[in-house]
């Protein structure tokens, strides 16, 4: 029987075999193509080449790479160069300490015109006389430019004010120092949305380490440490600047008259607040601000003036 079988099942594919070299068949497969689930963004390749195609609308931002930088400079030396240039002796009136974090610069916060104020920038927006390079900055502002008007600018949600609050270790040694007044200041603070915050992310059962993930953008305590911060900027100004000394030979002062304010963009809004701590020459009212000043706060936080006769 085993003999037999074996018999049948070769002559089958002999047979078979035969057919098949006599008449071929072509199975026409379609090419293996390899699919890349949709939810996994693409990286863009190394090549300096402009971002294109349907990558860019999920971007920030249309700059990548410096061929990006190239053509945006092209279409600067076409579009926008004489407009700068006939800027270039005309004194800015403004000058904003702002954030690095922040990714709109008042230019465009503002809609300014090309060269009509100047920014200096660093993480969380921090004056402090000991930094040579925002004092520096401070000096010839309004030594060699004139300007009229200082602003330090906050915005919400900012990165820095985020690090100090939550100490992460993914920042450096270098991050962390550098915002570490801000970490004071939270910790010292006694306006009320700020203890508030700081209480509700102290250890407890089941949390040894208490809460170590950032807050919302949105949290009241996160936006009310943005705006102390600026207030601090502002005060930092009034007392340990070139402003200082100027100001306290009070009439004397006059070939020095600046502004100081303190205001916050709100990204999600477009808005800006006026912080109301603005200060100037002795004597010399406060100009008008159209921006909306923020409610007065608890413990002493809220709204106030320094040197000027008035917050308008």
């Amino acid at each position: 029987m085993f003999t037999i079988k074996s018999f049948s099942v070769f002559t089958v594919l002999n047979v078979f075999m035969h057919a098949v070299l006599a008449h071929p068949v072509v199975i026409d497969l379609p090419p293996r193509i390899l699919s890349i689930p949709a939810a996994v963004p693409q990286r863009a390749p190394v090549s300096q080449t402009p971002l294109t195609g349907p990558h860019a609308s999920n971007s920030t931002t249309s700059l990548h790479t410096l061929q990006d930088l190239y053509e945006g400079n092209k279409n600067f030396r076409k579009n926008v160069r004489l407009e700068a240039t006939k800027l270039v002796d005309e004194a800015p009136s403004f000058m904003f300490l702002g954030c690095a974090d922040n990714r709109l610069n008042p230019s465009t916060i503002f809609s300014a015109p090309t060269g009509s104020i100047i920014s200096h920038n660093n993480i969380a927006n921090q004056y402090s006389s000991k930094d040579p390079s925002v004092n520096a900055a401070v000096a010839y502002a309004v030594e060699s430019l004139h300007v009229q008007h200082i602003i330090v600018l906050g915005h919400y949600g900012c990165k820095g004010v985020e690090t100090a609050i939550t100490k992460s270790t993914k920042a450096s040694r270098t991050i962390r120092d550098w915002v570490k007044p801000i970490s004071d200041l939270y910790f010292k603070s006694r306006r009320r949305e700020i203890v508030i915050l700081r209480d509700s992310r102290k250890p407890r059962r089941g949390q040894d380490q208490g809460v170590t993930t950032a807050p919302l953008a949105n949290d009241a305590g996160f936006r009310a440490l943005v705006e102390e911060n600026v207030k601090v900027g502002v005060k930092e100004l009034r007392d340990h600047s070139i402003l200082t000394k100027a100001y306290a030979r009070g009439a004397k002062s006059q070939d020095i008259n600046v502004f100081v304010h303190g205001f916050v963009y709100d990204e999600t809004t477009g808005e800006v607040h006026n912080l109301n701590v603005s200060f100037g020459p002795p004597g010399k009212a406060v100009p008008h601000i159209p921006f909306e000043a923020l409610k007065k706060t608890s413990k002493g936080a809220g709204p106030r003036c320094y040197h000027s006769t008035s917050c308008q």
